[in-house]
């Protein structure tokens, strides 16, 4: 035991001037005396030790003398030693990952490490607390608060992110807000190994919390469905992490409607992977595979996913310029060259670019024509301009060169023009048009080029009704067709909203969603990554400076304010000691 502040030992003064004033004050007593002689030895008696009677017979002086020594004792501000790393920056990363959600006995990860955190910033209320939150960008949540109540409520406020933890960046992102000052970092997380620390920060105490007990774990690896002549197929891969056999149930569900479409009975040994299969399912637009089996982590137990037409190759025709095929690769679709032969047979499954104008009367799916084969260009010049249209949503053409233009269609929408000549257009079909070869141009030599070719595969090759997969806060650029796209729930819950040429954030939960813009609805899903789908465990330990010199700091527990009910009971007893003796003569 201690005292912080010493410096008000000088309230020590006030007991001893009491006890002095106790000593030497005088005191009457009334006596009967029946002879004279008992009197005097009376008077001898009390001045042999006049002042142990005085002690001896006065309650109220040791009430007083306890208050005030306790009064003195708490404005020392008294404290207990205990064993602790406490610098004075304490930081906390916490895993925001969907494994935090496991219940290895009845209570999750994610709930445990809030209580443990809650306590250690009771514990150290009043010093400098910082909060960051794991993920592909870490983010710092609260920097150096000394207000207790605005930590514990931050710790409250913290969610689930279900994103992967990516706690080597994390601990890189620490490293570099702490900029080698002396701090006690406390990582919350399932499993972390010592190998992140091989070059401990000498200045930094690394205490990482994590649980060692085992996780029953079933979770869905993979889940992929294809349309056919039947209708619908579907195959579902289960892992069972545990070292038990489990039963249980798959479930194909229809998540726009929650019907139960087929079911089957499992039974997987552990620490194996079973694939289940599941045919002639009637045509839906998605589809939701759900474990009902009894483990400890149900974030791995749904999976959905859209069945749309989503083109991911293009075939460029062989005659146009070899930079039309670059373009194409650099947005990372699979591209090959082809003849007329080719290019045809591959209209309805792939991304057709080509110079043959013959192709707007082919197939049934859009594809993009630069230049004509069948007209002449003449002579253009001014300035490019364009409409407002979603293929111009991130490319801007005002400073591209055009120097000839092809005649332009008839019943074609104009999108973009140079001076007061069509330059791009689309067709009913949706076929864009570009009235140009691009050795006509100088497009190539500016980075709209990429960009204009990235939106024209997202409008041609992308399902009309779905918006693509995605994984939990992924950022994406997307194609809006209004000024903002808002995001829903499959309930009609609002989540949020995009604003046009804004980056698309994806919901953290896995689910199915749908993206609302002003011209249509279409679906998407969050899926989780599979990282997420595998639950870890590991020992706590500590690594850093306190590790490293095998000695513990001690920290300090105040417990000044225990003190405050006795005495509070000291000062009652003396005023009804005093209120029953009265006031002396």
């Amino acid at each position: 035991m201690g005292f912080d502040k010493l410096i008000n030992s000088w309230a020590a003064i006030f007991p001893l001037a009491v006890l002095l004033y106790y000593f030497f004050r005088k005191r009457y007593e009334t006596k009967t005396i029946s002879s004279t002689l008992f009197w005097e030895e009376s008077m001898r008696e009390m001045k042999v030790s006049p002042y142990l009677k005085n002690l001896q017979r006065n309650a109220l002086f040791y009430l007083q003398m306890a208050a005030l020594v306790l009064l003195v004792v708490v404005l020392l501000d008294p404290f207990v030693k205990k064993e602790g790393s406490l610098d004075g920056h304490t930081v906390f990363v916490v895993d925001t990952s969907a494994t935090m959600l496991a219940e290895p006995d009845g209570q999750s990860l994610w709930n445990r490490h809030k209580t443990l955190m809650e306590e250690l910033a009771v514990e150290r209320t009043g010093q400098p607390i910082s909060i960051i939150t794991t993920g592909k960008e870490p983010s710092l949540l609260l920097r150096e608060e000394t207000d207790g109540e605005l930590v514990r409520s931050a710790i409250d406020k913290l969610e689930v992110a279900y994103e992967h933890e990516h706690m080597d960046h994390a601990i890189e992102f620490v490293k570099s807000f702490l900029l080698s000052e002396p701090a006690d970092v406390h990582i919350f997380t399932d499993a972390l190994d010592r190998n992140q620390f091989t070059e401990a920060d000498e200045a930094i105490s690394w205490n990482i919390h994590s649980s060692n007990e085992p996780i029953k774990n079933l979770s869905i690896l993979n889940f992929g469905a294809v349309r056919t002549s039947d209708g619908n197929e579907a195959i579902v891969k289960i892992g069972n992490q545990s070292g038990v056999i489990v039963e249980g149930m798959v479930k194909i569900k229809d998540p726009l409607t929650d019907d139960v479409l087929a079911e089957q009975k499992i039974s997987i040994e552990g620490n194996k992977e079973q694939l289940v299969s599941f045919k002639e399912l009637p045509p839906r637009q998605a589809l939701l595979a759900e474990l009902d089996m009894d483990d400890e982590y149900a974030a791995d137990n749904a999976a959905t996913i859209l069945l749309g037409n989503e083109l991911s190759e293009a075939v460029v025709d062989v005659q146009l310029h070899e930079l039309v095929k670059k373009a194409f690769e650099a947005v990372n679709l699979a591209v090959t060259s082809g003849g007329a032969q080719e290019m045809a047979a591959a209209q309805d499954s792939a991304i057709v670019v080509t110079n043959d104008a013959s192709f707007l009367k082919k197939g049934s799916k859009p594809f993009l024509l630069i230049g004509r084969n069948d007209a002449s260009p003449v002579p253009a010049s001014g300035t490019i301009k364009t409409e407002d249209h979603p293929l111009f949503a991130l490319s801007e053409l005002s400073e591209v060169y055009v120097a000839e233009l092809y005649p332009p269609f008839r019943n074609f929408t104009t999108l973009a023009t140079v001076g007061d000549k069509p330059f791009i257009q689309q067709s009913k079909r949706g076929d864009i048009v570009i009235l140009s070869d691009i050795e006509m141009t100088d497009w190539p030599l500016h980075p709209s080029f990429p960009l204009f070719i990235w939106s024209t595969t997202e409008m041609l090759g992308a399902d009309v009704d779905s918006l693509g997969v995605f994984t939990p806060k992924e950022r994406k650029a997307v194609l809006s067709g209004g000024d903002e796209m808002e995001l829903f729930t499959l309930q009609d819950e609002y989540i949020t909203s995009v604003a046009e040429g804004a980056q698309f954030v994806a919901p953290s939960v896995p689910d199915l969603y749908k993206a609302i813009d002003g011209r249509s609805e279409r679906l998407f899903s969050v899926q989780l990554e599979q990282s997420e789908k595998e639950v870890r465990s590991g020992s706590s330990f500590r690594v850093g400076r306190k590790a490293e010199n095998e000695t513990e700091e001690e920290g300090h527990s105040g417990i000044g304010w225990f003190l405050i009910l006795p005495i509070l009971v000291l000062l009652l007893a003396e005023w009804e000691v005093q209120r029953r003796r009265g006031y002396p003569n």
